[in-house]
């Protein structure tokens, strides 16, 4: 018995030691127990099995917030299995360690040194003594949002649903918007299956309380808390900066250019098919969307080569650090040109806004660059395998598989290539993508922040190598 505790305790010890373990691990556990509900004939309208390999997808795309669908959700799944659904959503978006921590400090118990170190990763905090009102304010600041999109979404969906169909639309609708899910109820209205938002690209209230939703989600926790201490303290953080200046950037920039390269298309529900007073509009929807956020106005396979290469770029950068989305983040890219202005310029030193940025940050963030840049492209040329024939058909192009292997890793949720008609195989590669671009970043970061430099017992001589 006492050989057995020892085993256990050294067990514990191992696995508490880094906070990623217990990060990755909370969410496979959350993954585990959604995969099992979602195969219950409970959670089918049909009242099948789901089967295993379309319910871990759908589990894994919710939990990472992903919105990537091997089934429609409106039309495959009863009331009981559009809750799960949404709980995998609320939870992933969130991470359960900081709903943990949350209710641990609701009920007023001590909340360790260990559970701090857990939370402070999985928030994105900067300090353990800001955790305890932070984490409250991470839940507090989210059903905040939830609430109000759910009341504006309510408005449209009510006359239209009526008082049943219309709340649970514009309540789901509102959690998957704000976490940057991408997934919705629309599929068994007249629209038809995967149709997401097209039927509502000449609906203001809908596309703009999803779209602002979305991007509120994906500035991160850290910056709204920023932001409302701004009338006590007068100043942001560098971070927060950064993060709003970036968001902002992109959005417009992505708006400008989907308005004009997308304003002739004539496509089935592309741009150019929309009366003109609507494009701007779905511009502006399919710039924010591609910040991992799933939900379409236009159809992405009808999309020009061009603004599915630019789709990739946005997708791939991503939202906010600490946030509901995916990506390598607005940060680490921000960090980056910093990093390439700087060695054109001839500067030793990396500055952004009157602060200097430590070498060390910049090689984390060539790190993450490339890791999630191996990830994108690898996938990208295994899918050119399982879909070979698809290919030799002419179903779609190269390109539509890089947009989803962007899509997956981005945990965006779009689809240029149509998800659910790719091979099962396919389906089976793009559900690791999802999970390591929801935590694989992240854990990267914070495993090479979590080890401590060691001083090298030998010396070795310096070498010169020729660059460029």
């Amino acid at each position: 018995m006492l050989v057995k505790k020892r085993k256990i305790n050294s067990f514990l010890r191992w696995f508490f030691q880094k906070p990623a373990r217990v990060i990755v691990s909370s969410f496979l556990f959350v993954d585990i127990v959604g995969t099992l509900l979602l195969m219950l004939p409970i959670s089918s309208q049909d009242g099948r099995s789901l089967g295993f390999i379309n319910s871990l997808f759908t589990t894994v795309s919710a939990t990472c917030v992903t919105g990537l669908v091997v089934v429609d959700t409106a039309i495959q799944f009863t009331n009981f299995g559009r809750v799960v659904v949404i709980c995998l959503i609320q939870i992933g978006g969130l991470g359960l360690v900081t709903i943990t921590t949350f209710f641990l400090s609701l009920v007023r118990r001590r909340v360790g040194l260990r559970a701090r170190v857990l939370a402070q990763e999985s928030s994105g905090s900067f300090s353990f003594m800001e955790l305890p009102q932070l984490v409250k304010s991470i839940v507090l600041t989210t059903l905040a949002f939830e609430f109000t999109g759910f009341v504006l979404l309510s408005t449209q969906y009510v006359p239209q649903f009526g008082w049943s169909g219309g709340l649970g639309r514009a309540s789901f609708q509102a959690v998957s918007a704000f976490c940057n899910a991408g997934f919705d109820l629309m599929g068994d209205t007249a629209s038809g299956p995967y149709s997401s938002l097209t039927a509502y690209s000449g609906n203001p209230v809908v596309l703009l309380t999803t779209g602002f939703l979305i991007i509120f989600g994906g500035l991160g926790f850290i910056v709204w808390r920023d932001l409302f201490n701004y009338r006590k303290t007068k100043s942001l953080r560098l971070h927060s900066k950064i993060a709003i200046s970036m968001t902002v950037c992109l959005v417009v920039a992505g708006s400008l250019f989907f308005l004009f390269a997308e304003w002739n298309n004539k496509g089935a529900q592309a741009m150019g098919s929309l009366p003109e007073w609507q494009r701007p509009l779905a511009a502006f929807f399919q710039s924010v969307t591609l910040r991992t956020a799933g939900f379409n106005s236009i159809n992405q396979a009808n999309l020009l080569s061009g603004s599915k290469l630019i789709s990739v770029m946005l997708m791939f950068i991503g939202a906010g650090s600490g946030s509901t989305g995916g990506g390598i983040k607005v940060t680490t890219f921000a960090l980056l040109l910093a990093a390439v202005s700087s060695d054109i310029r001839g500067r030793d030193q990396i500055v952004i806004r009157n602060h200097q940025i430590p070498r060390v940050a910049v090689q984390r963030a060539i790190a993450i660059f490339f890791l999630g840049m191996g990830i994108m492209v690898g996938l990208s040329f295994i899918l050119c395998f399982t879909e070979a024939a698809a290919l030799h058909k002419g179903t779609f192009e190269y390109l539509d598989l890089l947009f989803e292997s962007a899509s997956a890793f981005g945990t965006v949720g779009v689809t240029s290539a149509q998800t659910p008609v790719l091979t099962t195989l396919s389906h089976i590669f793009i559900i690791p993508a999802m999970f390591i671009g929801r935590v694989g970043p992240v854990t990267f970061a914070i495993s090479l922040a979590m080890h401590e430099s060691k001083q090298m017992s030998n010396i070795y001589p310096e070498g010169k190598i020729q660059i460029g």
